[in-house]
């Protein structure tokens, strides 16, 4: 009985060296499969494929691992070594797969009296187009030698002490089925925090626990290129913004000596560039901290009061009810954009809130409060922690005019200069929004 239980033991064993040493192997490659998929992109689309083939030649030679690019008519466009023939059977089967943007398959377990090499392909993209496919032929001499050894080893230790592996099974089989779930666990709590390229692995578990682990895989996968995609899309906008604006800008100054309008015109398409700016840090295209600006500490209650200059005549026109409440100075880092934030926060409350609207500058602590108020009807508890998020509008506002990224632009300002921004529902109805900034604390009144 102990023999008969021993062999059982010894199959899913055998099976986990077996698929486990495949699945490093083929990981391993996969990153150097998806980094030449990378490098690949521009001589795809330019025909310069001189420094490609130089690359593929020298990782071949290092690695001793066949690479070849194609594109997507499979027509070879370089490659480590000659003689490549896509027609191959494998080859055929990777690159329909690959081409076709489906995810890559599990490759076969490495068993020792298996022969041949596994193939790795990575599809070339851009901006949501398959362009063609980077292909390695990893040999796996050493990879089986490696299962050779552990199946060795596994045979020995169950003819040494039969009775020992009995019972010693009991508690890694229990960690084998409980790491998967604690993994599992561990990786949910990344995503929801926003580490979207957070992957599980599904290294040697059982069956239906792996397909969890992979169901789980292509959903943080389709996560992080749905955001991606969300960058690139503000990215790009915001980079074909920056031609026209240049040049309007060029035509308005040499009005502007002329013309006093054309002065105020000026101002407003340097305003426009800074929010193309503040759009590209949105995406994550700029690296923050580039801003430049004096070291002297801002008054924002001062800027907030001359700001208010100009929306006071706007309300007015609109027959709008706009209350200047109580501005206490306050010095907060120089870069912050008030007159961006502020005209984000007056726009929403004229359109979606009710008057009076009530701007007032106020101290709390350690922060300096800029808060909105509107008396309309206000948001909900699940809208008010949305508050902010790219994209997002309230239910009762999708039909009215937006784009949902003002709120997220002042949250990136704020947080751009340590702040943050809360809504909260003030008492007599309505909605507040409030962003709080540190004080500086060396900041003469």
């Amino acid at each position: 009985m102990v023999i008969v239980l021993a062999i059982f033991a010894a199959v899913p064993l055998a099976n986990f060296i077996a698929t486990g040493t495949s699945r490093t192997l083929f990981l391993s490659r996969s990153n150097d499969a998806d980094w030449f998929a990378t490098m690949a992109e521009g001589p795809l689309q330019s025909g310069d494929i001189a420094n490609l083939r130089e690359l593929a030649v020298r990782y071949h030679q290092l690695y001793n691992t066949p690479v070849f690019v194609v594109d997507v008519d499979r027509r070879v466009i370089a490659t480590s070594r000659s003689g490549v023939v896509v027609a191959e059977p494998d080859l055929k089967t990777a690159l329909d797969s690959t081409l076709a943007g489906r995810l890559p398959t599990e490759p076969p377990a490495l068993w020792p009296w298996r022969t041949g090499e596994m193939v790795v392909a990575r599809p070339v993209v851009n901006n949501g187009r398959v362009l063609g496919a980077a292909v390695l032929r990893v040999p796996t001499e050493h990879a089986r030698d490696d299962v050779q050894r552990g199946l060795l080893l596994l045979l020995g230790g169950l003819l040494i002490s039969v009775g020992a592996v009995v019972i010693g099974i009991v508690r890694p089989v229990t960690r084998w089925v409980l790491r998967p779930l604690n993994d599992l666990d561990n990786a949910t709590h990344q995503v929801t925090r926003g580490a979207l390229d957070t992957r599980v692995s599904t290294d040697g578990r059982a069956p239906e626990l792996r397909r969890l682990g992979d169901s789980f895989n292509s959903m943080a996968l389709s996560l992080h290129q749905a955001r991606q995609r969300e960058r690139e899309f503000v990215a790009d906008a915001s980079h074909q913004l920056r031609t026209p604006l240049t040049s309007a800008r060029i035509h308005i100054e040499g009005l502007s000596r002329l013309s006093p309008t054309a002065r105020f015109a000026l101002s407003d398409i340097d305003r426009l560039g800074r929010i193309v700016q503040r759009l590209s840090r949105l995406a994550g295209s700029d690296r923050p901290g580039d801003a430049e600006g004096s070291e002297e500490p801002l008054d924002l209650a001062q800027a907030v009061k001359e700001r208010l200059v100009g929306w006071k005549a706007v309300y007015a026109a609109d027959d709008l009810e706009l209350i200047i409440g109580e501005m206490v100075p306050g010095g907060v880092a120089p870069e912050l954009e008030v007159d961006d934030i502020l005209d984000v926060l007056l726009d929403n409350a004229s359109k979606y809130g009710a008057p009076p609207v009530e701007v007032s500058v106020l101290r709390d602590g350690t922060e300096v409060v800029l808060a909105v108020r509107d008396h309309g009807l206000g948001l909900g508890s699940r809208d008010l922690k949305k508050v902010g998020e790219r994209f997002w509008r309230s239910a009762h506002h999708r039909e009215m005019p937006g784009t949902g990224l003002g709120l997220a632009i002042v949250r990136s300002e704020a947080a751009r200069v340590g702040g943050r921004v809360v809504a909260r529902p003030p008492i007599g109805g309505g909605l507040v929004i409030e962003v709080r900034v540190p004080l500086i604390d060396d900041y003469e009144l």
